[in-house]
């Protein structure tokens, strides 16, 4: 009996320390994840919560670095508000402030400098000051947050943040938000195709190359396009084109679209894909590696929803089409059969 109640003790200061009306308490054992195993977590029916640096006590921990990966409803986009931040810093030559601890938010699947926030400076968030825009909004269903401190104890409250998502808006230039760059803010008027607000320029980029494709050097060659025939379509047709150094090729379309969207993917934005869509057939939210045509379902916020065929395959050109279009001779030989077999019945 003693065990037992233990047990329900035990069950309860873990949820405790897990949620407070669906927040993310990034200091927690549940929600601190590494740089090297982030922890993931997927937020499919709330729309709005809070994300603060720890509970339980006045100032946050120290020799901590939390890493968590938020996952929102696919097609959707967040929305991050920095309520408050109370840091610690200090005063440095070189600049305003130097963080001892810091706070990163990226705009991205993973911890990486090149994604981070416009109004995030590449050393993090640190000190009292509120950015100058508090407001950040993703370009998809994904972000990464980071609080990194250090072995000393600060007297320090650390940070709330706000979030909230909602149907993509202007996230890309069509609704499956491929597209090459995207809106940090949520609008034209910050088209991120170059690194140029970014105080650090990413190691792997340079000048013409698109710094969100790593290609593969053993790839192989897909057909882009974003809105083409789904089907019987021409490699001449205006805005298709061919990509090398690719790992899958992919087609994408709406159920009962005449319209497809063609796409070369590299091994990480394949992976990345993966983890924000939902396979029909298993019902599962994780969908693992296939080389087939499948169905996946996206919700809505009237919750509507919408079904998505999406085929992967992984070999030259292969995303050409659904099926082959009969070519002369083989009509030709179809009406020479039922011709014989119409012969041969009458």
């Amino acid at each position: 009996m003693n065990s037992y109640f233990l047990k329900i003790l035990f069950v309860v200061w873990i949820m405790r320390d897990r949620t407070i009306n669906g927040d993310i308490i990034l200091q927690s054992d549940l929600h601190c994840g590494s740089n090297m195993n982030p922890r993931e977590e997927r937020v499919a029916d709330v729309s709005q919560f809070n994300v603060y640096s720890h509970i339980g006590k006045d100032y946050y921990y120290p020799a901590r670095d939390c890493v968590v990966i938020l996952i929102g409803q696919e097609y959707y986009q967040w929305e991050i508000e920095i309520q408050s931040i109370d840091i610690d810093s200090q005063k440095c030559k070189h600049s305003e402030p130097c963080c001892n601890d810091y706070l990163k938010i990226f705009n991205a699947f993973t911890v990486d400098n090149a994604r981070l926030f416009p109004s995030i400076p590449w050393h993090g968030l640190c000190g009292e000051g509120i950015p100058r825009r508090p407001v950040l909004t993703s370009t998809q269903n994904y972000i990464t947050i980071q609080f990194n401190a250090d072995h000393i104890y600060d007297n320090k409250r650390g940070f709330q943040l706000a979030l909230r998502q909602y149907p993509r808006k202007s996230a890309g230039n069509d609704f499956y938000g491929t597209g090459f760059g995207g809106w940090n803010d949520g609008t034209l008027n910050e088209l991120q195709i170059e690194w140029n607000e970014q105080q650090q320029i990413p190691g792997d980029y340079k000048p013409g190359k698109d710094p969100t494709f790593d290609p593969d050097p053993n790839g192989i060659s897909c057909y882009t396009c974003s809105d083409c025939k789904r089907d019987y379509f021409k490699s001449s047709d205006m805005g298709v084109s061919k990509r090398d150094g690719c790992y899958v090729c992919t087609k994408e379309w709406l159920q009962g679209s005449s319209k497809a969207l063609r796409n070369c993917l590299s091994r990480s934005m394949y992976q990345s894909k993966l983890l924000t869509i939902r396979d029909v057939s298993t019902g599962s939210d994780v969908t693992t590696d296939f080389r087939s045509c499948k169905v996946f379902t996206r919700t809505s916020a009237s919750v509507s929803t919408t079904y998505i065929n999406m085929c992967v395959c992984d070999s030259n050109n292969c995303n050409y089409a659904g099926f082959l279009q009969p070519s002369f001779v083989t009509v030709v030989l179809i009406l020479f059969f039922i011709t014989i077999l119409f012969q041969v019945q009458f």
